[in-house]
């Protein structure tokens, strides 16, 4: 496992800042483990950390009055989340909450606020991930008003497998690397648990898919890519 200074400077969004910038932000950054289906936030806590993914998954979820979940992003080792609410200082509009073991990196917004000021480039990059976020829940949005259900399962397997339909087109395998049960899937594409199922057994049956308890492989990417790009 790599350590806090190891795992910043990794991160993308940090690569401006020196050695001693980074082991600054280490000694502020504090760390905690959470095991499966523990709360790291609740929507509408007050939003004073933003997180990083050190190790393990996350999704964000909200729970309907009718006591459904929906969930609306999945992250993974590297990645950032909570950061919208740090910037506009309002609840989090929604719960986090980890898939299996997960350790996270949190920083106090007063510690953001002061890293902003000082290397403005760090919340540059951090505002063009909340647009890249934006822009995919509005198609995830645009999919579940108008794409049938198989279309949606499909699309939601590439993103998530990170299948480039402009460059992989051909057969190598993909292996989508989370902890994801049918009802995950269900709850992503906006449909029912018996349905998921059914479509997902379907593509297993092709032969465009393997499946198995916490592990989805794409066997076949060129025809996962043609399920969603059918005309409805």
């Amino acid at each position: 496992m790599n350590t806090k200074k190891e795992f910043l400077k990794s991160l993308s969004i940090f690569s401006s800042l020196s050695d001693a910038e980074i082991n600054r932000l280490a000694e502020v950054t504090e760390e905690f483990t959470y095991k499966n289906g523990d709360y790291i936030f609740y929507e509408g806590d007050s939003p004073n950390w933003l997180c990083m993914v050190k190790e393990g998954n996350v999704k964000a979820i909200k729970q309907l009055e009718d006591g459904k979940e929906i969930i609306l992003h999945m992250f993974t080792t590297g990645d950032i989340f909570g950061e919208l609410a740090v910037f506009d200082r309002r609840p989090y509009p929604a719960s986090a909450m980890s898939m299996g073991q997960a350790s996270i990196l949190k920083l106090h917004y007063s510690q953001c606020i002061d890293l902003f000021e000082k290397m403005p480039d760090v919340a540059i990059k951090i505002m063009k991930g909340m647009g890249i976020k934006q822009r995919n829940f509005v198609e995830r949005l645009e999919e579940a008003l108008t794409a049938r259900v198989e279309k949606r399962i499909a699309s939601t397997l590439i993103k998530l497998a990170n299948i480039n339909p402009a460059e992989d087109m051909d057969e190598c395998r993909k292996n989508i690397d989370l902890p994801l049960t049918r009802k995950d899937i269900a709850n992503m594409v906006g449909t029912t648990i018996e349905t998921a199922i059914r479509v997902m057994s379907k593509f297993q049956k092709e032969g465009i898919i393997e499946s198995t308890k916490g592990s989805i492989t794409i066997l076949k990417p060129a025809m996962l890519i043609e399920k969603a790009q059918e005309h409805d």
